[in-house]
Order: C-alpha cells, then structure tokens, then sequence
C-alpha cells in the first residue's frame, strides 16, 4: 500500500512539474457527424492521423445526420459550440448556424472549379462559401435486368419520362415480380424525379427568388409517382427511414426497379440471399423536356458560428475531403467524392454500374428546400398525401404554391 501511494504521490508531482512548465494542454477538437460516418473505418484513419501530426485531440460526436443542425443550434446556443459539423453548409448558413470560410478558401489555395458544380452549391449562400463540399451523390435506376428480358422490355424503354408508366405496367405484369418499382416518400428522391422531368422547385431571376411547385414539369413528376403508388403498379410508399426494406425488394425479386443513390451499391452487391448476381443494371432516370438532370446527394463539412479552433478545423476538413480519402470512401463506403480530380481513377471507368452515377454528377442540383424548413415540411406532406392517394399532384401542389407565395412574400 505504501508503495502504491508514493506511485500516486509521484505521478502528482510529475503531473505539477509539468504543468509548472508551462507546457499547453492539447486542444480538444469538438466534432459532430454523421454515426454511418463517424464509423466508417477510412474516417477514423483520418481522424487518428490527424490527432497524430496536429497534436491535438479531436472527440467526435456521432448523430442521425437529420439532427445535426438541431445539435449544432443548442450547442452555440449554450455558448459551447462544435468546431466542426457535417451536414449541408448552404442551408446551415441559411440558418445562421455557419462561418463564412472564404478567407480559408483563398489560404488554401481553393477553387469552385476543384468541386462538381452541385457540390460548391452545397457549401454556398448569398454568394459566400460556408464550408468543404465532401461527399455527392446522385439519384438512379437499379434494375433487374433478367426482369427487363422476361418483359421484353429493353433499358432505352425506361428512359422516356412520357413512356415510364406505361413500361412500368408492364414490368408490373411481368413473372415473378410483385411490383415494377419501389416508391419512397423521401423528398430528395422527389426532387429527383422532377428535375429529370425537366422541372424545378426554385427558380431564380438574378437576385429575385421565386418557388415554383406549380410548374407542370413538376407536377407531372409528381403525379407519376402518384399513379405508380396508387394503381399498385409500384410498392406502398416506403418511409425514408426504410431504405434497407426498399434496396431488399429489389435484391429478392419483388420488384424490377429501385430509385436510389450509390450507397446502395455495395448493399445490393453483397445482400444475403440475392437474386440479381450479374443482372443488376444501373440507369439514369426517365428524362423529359427542357434542362433535365437529377438530385446531387451527398454533404459537406462547415465551421459553426463562434467555434474556439476554427483553423483547425478547417485543416481536419482539408484532410477528410483529399483525394485519396474520397476514393477509399467510395471503395468501401460507395460514396463518391466531390472533388473533380478523384474522377482521373480508373476504378471509374472500370466499374460500368459506378459509371452511370459519375455521368449523371455534373447536372445533378442540390435539394434547394433545405434552407427553407417550413417549406420543406410542407413539401414532404404534400407528397405523402399524393402517394397515398387523398389529393391528385396538381390540387396538392396548387396549394403548396399558394403557402409558398405567402411565405415569399413576408
């Protein structure tokens, strides 16, 4: 026992000697991110390497990335904000919630033309930047290609937005599919959908911002996945929170057609029990008129406002979002990176399914409404009542316009 508490005595008086030094204590390094992040085993590597070469401690919360904004505000409200966020910077700027990092963009040495056009979007608000774009995505077609055969159906038939529900039914009819294709009532895959009809949400003449929900691009995006949902031509809408259910129903046959992101590649590929093997084909949504393309996925780090070690964490930005990460994230995570150079790798032109989501990156926009939460909420029960059948899409819409107007108008 003796010996023991000299032990003790003796580390205290080490640690007093230390401390009389003068020697700093390590910052601590304040993060929240996303949990599917935060254990991704590449971004602990980075976080690890980063702690090594920066002597700095860095404590990751890990959050559902729909609560992040909600502990970024309590945090800054409670004086003690996070150095470092994952989430939309565009929108948490929107917010208030986010430092404009334009003097760290010229210090590093920064450009737009680094990053796909959606993913400098994502960091971008009233002209300045609010943060590192890391991650994009866009919004595809899984198919089953054996289904397709059996149907007679060939993949060029799905391309024609006017053509869709008409091929969708008879995949529906085809033998042993349950249903032609999966429907989600997810706002982003939505949003999806209607810019591949040529649509939009926003439309913007110079500084004047105007909401657009009545356009009849819009609409008619709307009302396919409302025919589709209420015929039983596709599933019951699934919740966004169900995804996994959604990704099963393809990779076991009970449907031909899933509209997803990247994400659910490596899921698709290595589902228990799967029936697709060689016969999963990726394709770009049906288009229709005009400026088509499709929903950027993905997400961006930033700074919040009154962070303690703002350089630091935007050095940690830096790391997470180089080149050679992105890669190994989209390797093992199936998450493609934002910056344009990663794109030089063969593994992209050597993976033909990874391919068709490259091609459609350049033309894919960032989901506006996510700065303008109250329209955004009523935008996502708009497309629940149209899914389950209690509005037609031009009614629902017509009136999601009008609380739109009003809230423009303010």
């Amino acid at each position: 026992m003796r010996r023991i508490v000299a032990l003790v005595a003796a580390c205290a008086l080490a640690s007093a000697c230390t401390t009389g030094s003068g020697a700093a204590p390590r910052p601590t390094l304040s993060i929240v991110m996303a949990d599917d992040w935060e254990s991704a085993p590449t971004v602990r590597d980075v976080v690890r390497d980063f702690e090594r070469e920066h002597d700095v401690r860095v404590q990751i919360q890990a959050a559902p990335f729909s609560q992040i904004p909600d502990l970024v505000r309590n945090a800054t409200d409670l004086d003690d904000p996070f150095d470092l966020a994952h989430w939309h910077a565009f929108a948490a700027a929107a917010d208030d919630l986010a430092e404009p990092l334009d003097d760290m963009w010229d210090e590093a040495g920064l450009a737009p033309d680094q990053f796909l056009p959606g993913a400098v979007d994502d960091v971008t608000w009233e002209g300045s930047r609010y943060g590192v774009p890391l991650d994009v995505n866009a919004l595809v077609l899984l198919a089953n290609r054996a289904v397709l055969a059996a149907a007679d159906v060939e993949p060029d038939d799905l391309r024609d937005a006017d053509r869709f529900l008409e091929v969708a039914r008879t995949l529906r009819a085809a033998e042993p599919v349950d249903y032609a294709i999966t429907v989600t009532a997810s706002s982003w895959t939505a949003y999806g959908w209607i810019r591949a009809f040529g649509g939009d949400v926003i439309a913007r003449d110079g500084d004047e911002l105007r909401f657009t929900f009545d356009d009849p691009r819009t609409v008619a995006a709307i009302d396919l996945l409302g025919t589709l949902a209420t015929e039983g031509t596709a599933t019951p809408p699934f919740a966004p929170d169900l995804a996994l259910d959604a990704i099963q129903s393809l990779t076991t046959g009970s449907v031909a057609l899933h509209a997803t992101g990247s994400w659910d590649l490596p899921i698709a590929r290595r589902a228990r029990g799967s029936v697709l093997g060689e016969e999963l084909l990726v394709l770009p949504l049906p288009r229709g008129t005009g400026e088509t393309g499709t929903v950027l996925g993905g997400s961006s780090l930033f700074v919040p406002r009154g962070a303690e070690h703002r350089d630091l964490a935007f050095a940690l930005a830096l790391a997470l979002t180089e080149r050679e990460v992105g890669l190994e994230l989209a390797a093992e995570e199936g998450r493609l990176p934002a910056r344009l150079d990663a794109y030089d790798d063969p593994v992209f032109a050597e993976q033909p399914d990874v391919a068709t989501f490259v091609d459609e990156l350049p033309d894919a926009d960032v989901m506006p409404l996510i700065a303008y939460p109250e329209l955004a909420a009523a935008f996502s029960a708009t497309l629940e009542r149209v899914l389950k059948g209690q509005q037609d899409a031009a009614t629902a819409l017509g009136e999601l316009q009008e609380l739109a107007d009003g809230i423009a108008t303010r």
